[in-house]
């Protein structure tokens, strides 16, 4: 049987996936391999690997596909810095540069590696390959009538789309072009607010529940000026359009004060409550904006199958409030609907142009746990303290408030740690849950862990949407907490009452029969890695990280271990 392969890359969260038969068997991020968080070079390691594990060459993969335009994007971006070169000549000189070391040698990159005939290198439509990342999860068949709308940065020149109709046969609603851009805005604020782009956005969504929505009329009248369904930026409140290290422009200063600096985001900071202000503002805005859209494209289609992607559907607060709209009867955010889930996207495209069946998608994982090194090396650094009863273990080791690394099955498509690669311990257990998050993660205050139970759990503690009850399996949405929630677990709550919880199933999830074992009914669930550092590969960087974070319970696939040295 042969193989499919999606790309994504150069951008960042660079990842590649394989399919075998029009299955997905593999999905790796490239900065599991480099070390380097949200990497957005090509990725060679990620390709090598697969091409090493499945013997693939010109004989058994059938396309390789890239998840956007390469000169459509570059020639866009180009052509904007030239209409006002003088302003943006920063940028243009950064385009001009980047163009062989960017996507438009992305064929040559690909020869390097795998050898194979030309022909088969496909390139899919950028927005399409986030589409094509979340219709695998929808729940209907690939027969069933959608909406898609995507909300992102920039790709192939395009900020957001609204696509209809089936995988295998979608037409346009409407685009935004570069730079109107619902995720440059919101980015522009992360970086202003003390984070870094393409990856505090997610923080900037937490602080945003410290604040109050106080600048969204300003910031509706005068930054991002949105009439259903258009929106446009006003480029002098910005920087990214001419500049490659800034966003937000001296008007913004202007108006807001100086960006934060770390000490600002501590919660008894003279500042902290501006910047949660801002943040609470901007995610008013952007939820607006994204509820707005959905609704006027359900009123002009009829249609109620609702998926979103795009890097800005990783706001999982934002997506909670979409999945609720009148007329939404089904809801999809996938698990990533980033760049980096885009490469499934892509191998989807090169199926459907292939005339075959559109891909779905049951499982979150995929790939096998990494053997143990034959050198011997493991049994150094790692005891076994039990094989054959290891989650009986485990649970009994949560209950006596201990914190355990797991390292099970295979990878995680999302960027979320859903059980595979996490770091567990009771909810019940305050003191431990402040352990692990503050001084063992190093997380900021107001960044709560996310807590992980059964569904029975979860409806009976939480308010669910019914039509969007699969996105809580990868965290695609937030949910609020009921007055029934038991106290010793308000640990896993944001301030606002909320958390971001996944529901373990028993057909998907590792955590699922350790819960079964544990006293407590939820567990407390983070990605293992350091800070700053991507989600742990293989064993070496489970021994590292836990030498560096002073952990020592390690559970695999071969049983239950403890660090040695």
């Amino acid at each position: 049987m042969n193989y499919t392969i999606g790309l994504s890359g150069y951008f960042h969260d660079s990842s590649v996936c394989l399919l075998e038969g029009g299955s997905i068997i593999e999905f790796v991020r490239e900065e599991t391999l480099t070390r380097v968080k949200g990497t957005n070079q090509f990725p060679h390691r990620a390709l090598r690997f697969l091409i090493d594990k499945y013997n693939l060459d010109d004989t058994n993969v059938d396309f390789i596909c890239f998840y956007e335009k390469p000169l459509r994007g570059w020639f866009s971006s180009v052509n904007f810095s030239l209409k006002r070169p003088l302003d943006r000549m920063e940028l243009l000189k950064n385009q001009l540069k980047q163009f062989w070391s960017g996507p438009a040698n992305v064929s040559q990159n690909i020869l390097k590696v795998l050898k194979i005939d030309e022909r088969k290198i496909l390139f899919a439509p950028h927005h399409l390959s986030h589409v094509l990342s979340a219709t695998p999860f929808q729940k209907g068949p690939s027969t069933q009538q959608s909406l898609h709308f995507v909300f992102d940065a920039v790709g192939d020149g395009i900020c957001s789309s609204i696509f209809y109709g089936i995988p295998s046969s979608l037409q346009i609603l409407r685009q935004d072009q570069y730079p109107n851009s619902l995720g440059l805005f919101y980015s522009a604020v992360t970086e202003y607010c003390g984070f870094n782009t393409n990856e505090g956005e997610f923080k900037l969504m937490a602080l945003a529940a410290y604040g109050k929505p106080i600048h969204s009329e300003f910031l509706l009248k005068n930054v991002i000026r949105f009439s259903i369904p258009e929106l446009k930026l006003n480029l002098k409140w910005f920087n990214f359009h001419r500049s490659v290290t800034t966003s937000y422009s001296d008007l913004f200063l202007k108006k807001f004060g100086p960006a934060a600096q770390e000490n600002d985001l501590i919660e008894d900071a003279n500042r902290f409550k501006d910047f949660a202000d801002l943040a609470a503002s901007a995610q008013d805005v952007t939820e607006r904006i994204i509820c707005r859209t959905i609704s006027w494209g359900i009123e002009q289609t009829g249609i109620t199958s609702i998926t979103v992607s795009g890097g800005v559907a990783q706001n999982c607060v934002a997506m909670h409030s979409a999945s609720k709209l009148m007329g939404a009867c089904d809801f999809t955010v996938p698990p990533s609907p980033g760049d980096s889930g885009a490469a499934i996207g892509a191998a989807n495209f090169a199926e459907i142009m292939a005339n075959r069946s559109p891909v779905k998608i049951h499982d979150i994982a995929f790939g096998g746990s990494f053997s143990p090194p034959k050198s011997g090396l493991f049994e150094e650094l790692f005891q076994l303290v039990a094989k054959e009863n290891a989650y009986v273990e485990v649970a009994e080791l949560i209950n006596n408030g201990n914190i355990i690394c797991t390292f099970l099955g295979g990878n995680e498509i999302g960027p979320r740690a859903l059980g595979f690669r996490s770091i567990i311990c009771s909810a019940g257990k305050a003191p431990v849950v402040q352990r692990l998050n503050t001084l063992i993660k190093k997380r900021e205050s107001f960044r709560p862990l996310a807590p992980a139970m059964t569904s029975e759990t979860a409806e009976n503690y939480f308010h669910l949407n019914k039509n969007a009850l699969r996105n809580y399996n990868w965290m695609g949405l937030i949910a609020f907490a009921k007055p029934e929630l038991p106290s010793q677990y308000n640990c896993c709550l944001h301030v606002d009452g909320s958390a971001r919880l996944q529901i373990l199933k028993k057909d998907i999830s590792p955590l699922y029969e350790i819960l079964e074992l544990a006293e407590d009914e939820i567990l407390l669930n983070t990605s293992f890695n350091i800070s700053g550092d991507p989600i742990v590969g293989d064993y070496f960087d489970c021994y590292v990280n836990m030498q560096r974070m002073g952990l020592e319970y390690l559970i695999t696939d071969k049983g239950l271990y403890k660090l040695i040295i």
